[in-house]
């Protein structure tokens, strides 16, 4: 059973969000705030009173002091990589997958006159983009500093590695699919991860930001963090906020709650496209609903792998482009997909585009291409996922870990404690476990959802813990977002709830800028549930979608009601978990 807001010492705190047109509210101390919102690919970090977050890689290289023959470099992969068990096979398989799509967007309606759509086939754009050439173009350079002489490297630098530089530098990525990275290989450990969090964080703060760590104590901060969470980290990120990086005081809010303050709405279910995860979350007066919140291990980066297949389908004329070991073409691919991709149905026939590449001699190429139903066809993926079985097909989704799972030395309120106060009181082991936060889930839902814990395999092993995972899935295929959407808000008890979340479906994240995607997901859950008195609607908001979490935390942060959610040094290193569970805005 779920703690009831009136005993939540948290819940009664939470500000509501302002409404929509509404005056902001007056700033506290804005210009002394710091807003962070880490993800997978990129940071967006600025001061509460700023109208933009910075926007950098989340990523930071580490030149190597002895590069040996033995001793290869560490690059994480800016994009997921693809699945090499059966490449042949892999294949097979999606020129199949590829081909079920295309003969499902034939059948679209694309005019009033009800005329179905006509695809150029891949043979005939490939005749075109193999005989395009290169075009030698004049850009602006600007003077850049000797690369491979810099300690350190951070945000454009790194993509600007040529292959043969790169080879001088371990590269770390210290999130992934919105967790830690956290790995067997070098620099994988739990705390070598907030070692690279801190020197990013650092490098934003002091080099772009212009605040000199040493005046951190006089700052405070706010850090946007993942519905679905493992406590143990949140632990370790306050402790770098307030311990090694040294700010005076900060508090966490979940980012599906930060997007409704952004989108200044009381209610919603926030559908996050990232880089390499999409989360769903329902949000009702301010708080995450345990049981609704789902992460999907996939995001846009899995579509720029699909869009680069399609590509080479229809003779893709950077023939030479290597997403795996070159990260100058693995962001020239997420942005190809920005521009080129989108969910309209009625565009169709091939389409003329241009885009620019940087050589690593800093001369400038300009290649024309054409495009037909790849532009559209690569963000379908999101609901044909068979496609994206390219980057792996045996993937779990993630729901929300219950609290007894989550064991914690540190926390004197964790399940042990309760089921040994528990038997105490003469409470049974099944009565002790029916009361803790997470509800049994349908058998219905365990048909579709492979739940996992988010304690990884490393981290079990160090903790002395077993990773609780099992399957019920048949085939192992990864939800499509719509279904994912459906069930998510299905598994809320109440109807009237349920609702008013198929009417009010907020689409954000860096991904979701796509043209059409609101309006096609709209349509593919309208199809699939009873049309009797729920509307649905999916809507973004008039800003960059993956701008809204920021935004919202940033507002959060200066309300007069938020100052109660604050956690300072003092706390911290007085009370520990203690403090967190009584002021997070979240139940934990």
């Amino acid at each position: 059973m779920q703690r009831s807001r009136a005993s939540s010492t948290s819940s009664g705190r939470l500000p509501a969000p302002p409404p929509m047109g509404a005056p902001p509210p007056q700033p506290l101390e804005a210009p002394k705030i710091i807003v962070i919102h880490p993800g997978s690919q990129h940071l967006r970090i600025g001061r509460a009173a700023d109208l933009n977050p910075l926007t950098l890689l989340h990523a930071v290289a580490y030149r190597r002091r002895l590069a040996t023959a033995t001793d290869q470099p560490h690059h994480d992969p800016l994009l997921p990589p693809l699945d090499n068990v059966n490449t042949t096979a892999l294949m097979v398989d999606f020129e199949e997958q590829r081909l079920a799509v295309s003969r499902i967007l034939q059948h679209c309606v694309v005019d009033e006159k009800n005329r179905l759509r006509v695809a150029t086939p891949p043979q005939q754009l490939a005749h075109f983009n193999r005989s395009s050439q290169a075009e030698k173009v004049q850009m602006q350079v600007i003077p850049e500093e000797e690369l491979p002489w810099l300690e350190h490297l951070f945000d454009d630098r790194i993509l600007r590695l040529s292959a043969q530089d790169a080879r001088d530098y371990d590269i770390h990525f210290p999130m992934q699919r919105g967790e830690l990275n956290v790995h067997k290989e070098k620099g994988g450990s739990l705390q070598a991860s907030l070692q690279h969090l801190e020197r990013i964080w650092s490098y934003a703060l002091e080099t772009r930001l212009k605040i000199p760590l040493r005046e951190l104590n006089t700052h405070c901060a706010v850090l946007v963090v993942n519905d679905v969470y493992v406590r143990r980290h949140l632990r370790e990120l306050m402790t770098l906020l307030l311990q090694r990086l040294g700010f005076r005081r900060c508090f966490l809010v979940q980012d599906s709650v930060a997007s409704t303050y952004g989108a200044g709405i009381g209610y919603g279910c926030v559908v996050d496209i990232g880089a390499q995860k999409t989360s769903i979350a329902c949000i009702e007066d301010g708080i995450s609903q345990l049981d609704a919140r789902v992460r999907l291990p996939y995001g846009g980066g899995d579509l720029d792998q699909v869009l680069l297949l399609l590509l080479r389908k229809c003779g893709f004329p950077y023939r030479e482009c290597n997403v795996q070991d070159s990260y100058a073409d693995a962001h020239l691919l997420d942005e190809l997909k920005e521009r080129f991709c989108h969910l309209n149905a009625s565009v169709c026939g091939a389409q003329e585009k241009h885009f620019n590449l940087r050589r690593p001699n800093g001369q400038w190429l300009r290649y024309t291409i054409q495009v037909g139903d790849e532009a559209i066809m690569a963000p379908l993926a999101l609901f044909h996922t068979e496609l994206l079985n390219i980057t792996g097909r045996m993937r779990s989704v993630c729901t929300q870990q219950a609290a007894q799972e989550q064991y914690d030395c540190e926390d004197c309120f964790d399940a042990e404690y309760l089921k040994e106060t528990g038997r105490k009181n003469g409470l049974s082991t099944a009565t002790q476990q029916r009361s803790q936060l997470q509800l049994p889930v349908t058998a219905d839902d365990e048909e579709q959802l492979i739940v996992v814990d988010q304690t990884t395999e490393d981290q079990a092993n160090s903790n002395g813990q077993q990773t609780n995972c099992y399957q019920n899935g048949q085939t192992g295929q990864v939800l499509p977002l719509d279904q994912a959407v459906i069930r998510s808000i299905s598994r809320l008890s109440s109807g009237e709830t349920r609702r008013k979340m198929f009417g009010s479906i907020l689409l954000v994240g860096s991904s979701a800028k796509l043209p059409g995607l609101a309006a096609w997901l709209e349509h593919r859950i309208s199809q699939q549930i009873q049309p009797t008195d729920t509307e649905v609607n999916v809507f973004t908001k008039g800003m960059d979608a993956g701008m809204v979490a920021w935004k919202g935390a940033a507002i959060m942060s200066v309300l007069e009601s938020a100052r109660e959610l604050w956690i300072s040094q003092h706390d911290w290193q007085r009370h520990g978990l203690r403090i967190l569970r009584e002021r997070s805005p979240f139940l934990w």
